[in-house]
């Protein structure tokens, strides 16, 4: 029978927190007992993040609905509809304001108590889009946001793109852009800022090497190769499938809709689109599983190939840069650099996919959630959902020999039963073909390091940027009015007297 895996894990001193599909379980960290379960109707739960009190816990899903949970009794506090697709969640060091990026490339802000909207403040809110629950916007960009998060004194927001930019922003003025960290490749995926190294940064995604940047600067202070190390503990491939190609007598292959003959209200869309190329994306979770898919096979032409996205970022108090990848088997240690010694990777085979992880700040032990449901078809493998890791001093990583009370619940108690069609609504490995630009079609994270060329966007999407570009002008407008009343970063002062007019330049030149 298969079950939810645990995607994600908020370990804490009183109580730990595992959402698993749409469900919420709050368990008892001493004596590992189920506390408290809740089952949102609406699907799985996106995104997740706890406050740093662990207090309060905010998800978020497919139904665009941003809750907030009081986790000592799983007591819904209050919730409000977001604008978008939320991709990532996070709290302000005083659990006052809850910030939320989404698929539109925008971070709004939203503050902890809710109080819905008067029809004046709807129509006077400025904004991309419509937000019908009042949130501020802090910036946007003009491609997906996949990672972003505060500076330690929460007085810069970093923020990582699909289109290789890491942007450096005041907080929570966040129209003013401060720096532009460049040099990544292909999408930028996880960003970490360690709190041992305040002002450096480090950074991974579709490139074959992690960077670790001064985010005041914009330099790259190191890289640590990594692609030749994950590369064998991959087991999970994405299949890029081409359609549109000739069939056996010659003739193209007919798309309704898509071709160039399109009628009523495919044309425009048409237009928009490649009339030559359409991929379709596969996930192949087997190695056995080839690209010999059954079904229409009359021009489609099938490539499974591995792709490296660096899932997670983090580090440990004995500076090590513990990080995943989806689809990999395996966790992954290096020694943050500094002393001038080479980088060696480290990776524990753990036999599953890996989910996620969290480094648990009571103990510094490693939480990993895994893939119990995945198998490579060879063999009988034993279920596995978590597990806990120990770090040396080193940076060797190794398996745990106490089996705590919490981790027996989560891999007996906590597992819930799941569908076949509730497994794939999870999407776990999405990220392999939804990051990776959709028209790249080699993927090469060894040698190819020219910067993948643009996709053609439609005529909506280029109208919504615009749209975007005259709001954030005239945010800037009525910035000027109330400059004097706003503190500049001490930090960066005269960076920011000096490089302004350049910095709006960067931001109109993306």
């Amino acid at each position: 029978m298969s079950v939810f895996p645990i995607t994600q894990l908020f370990p804490g001193k009183l109580y730990t927190t595992a959402i698993s599909g749409p469900n919420i379980q709050v368990l008892d960290t001493s004596t590992g007992d189920i506390r408290h379960k809740v089952t949102d109707s609406a699907g799985p739960v996106r995104c997740a993040a706890i406050d740093q009190g662990f207090r309060y816990l905010a998800t978020a899903g497919d139904d665009k609905i941003l809750k907030i949970w009081e986790i000592e009794d799983l007591k819904l506090v209050n919730e409000r509809e977001l604008p978008k697709r939320p991709t990532a969640i996070l709290f302000t060091a005083d659990a006052k304001t809850i910030l939320v990026s989404d698929k539109f490339g925008d971070v709004f802000s939203y503050a902890f108590e809710f109080a819905p909207l008067t029809e004046k403040q709807k129509k006077d809110a400025l904004s991309s889009h419509e937000n019908p629950s009042g949130g501020s916007l802090i910036l946007g960009h003009t491609s997906l946001l996949y990672a972003f998060l505060l500076s330690q004194d929460e007085k810069y927001i970093i923020t990582a793109d699909r289109d290789e930019h890491i942007r450096v922003s005041w907080y929570p003025q966040g129209y003013n852009i401060e720096m532009y960290c460049l040099g990544h490749t292909k999408f930028v995926s996880a960003i970490h800022n360690p709190a041992f190294a305040p002002a450096e940064l480090v950074s991974g995604g579709g490139d074959p090497m992690l960077k670790i940047w001064d985010w005041m600067t914009g330099l790259v202070k190191h890289e640590i190769p990594v692609w030749e190390t994950v590369e064998p503990y991959i087991r999970i491939r994405s299949s890029k499938r081409k359609r549109g190609a000739d069939s056996e007598d010659g003739s193209e292959v007919r798309r309704k809709g898509r071709g160039k003959k399109a009628k009523g209200k495919g044309k425009a869309k048409a237009e928009a689109e490649a009339d030559d190329v359409v991929e379709t994306p596969v996930i192949e979770t087997s190695e056995n599983a080839l690209a010999s898919n059954t079904g229409d096979s009359v021009g489609v032409e099938d490539k499974v190939e591995k792709v490296l996205v660096i899932h997670k970022i983090e580090t440990t108090a004995s500076r090590n840069i513990i990080f995943s990848a989806v689809g990999g088997t395996a966790l992954f240690s290096v020694a943050y650099p500094g002393n001038g010694a080479p980088a060696v990777i480290r990776a524990l085979e753990l036999g599953q996919p890996v989910l996620d992880f969290v480094v648990a700040p009571q103990d510094n032990r490693i939480w990993v959630t895994l893939d119990g449901n995945w198998s490579d078809g060879t063999e009988p493998r034993t279920k596995c959902f978590v597990l806990a890791i120990e770090i040396s001093e080193s940076g060797e990583l190794s398996k745990s020999t106490s089996d705590s009370l919490v981790t027996r619940t989560l891999n007996s108690t906590a597992l819930l039963p799941a569908t076949e069609d509730d497994l794939k609504r999870l999407e776990l490995y999405n990220d392999l073909v939804a990051m990776p630009k959709g028209f790249e079609v080699e993927n090469d994270p060894e040698g190819d390091t020219a910067p993948p060329e643009p996709e053609k966007q439609s005529k909506r999407i280029l109208g919504r940027l615009k749209n975007k570009q005259k709001v954030l002008d005239k945010e800037r407008e009525l910035a000027v009015a109330v400059d004097d009343e706003v503190k500049e970063p001490d930090a960066k002062k005269t960076k920011s007297d000096v490089g302004g007019q350049q910095d709006v330049d960067m931001a109109e030149a993306q």
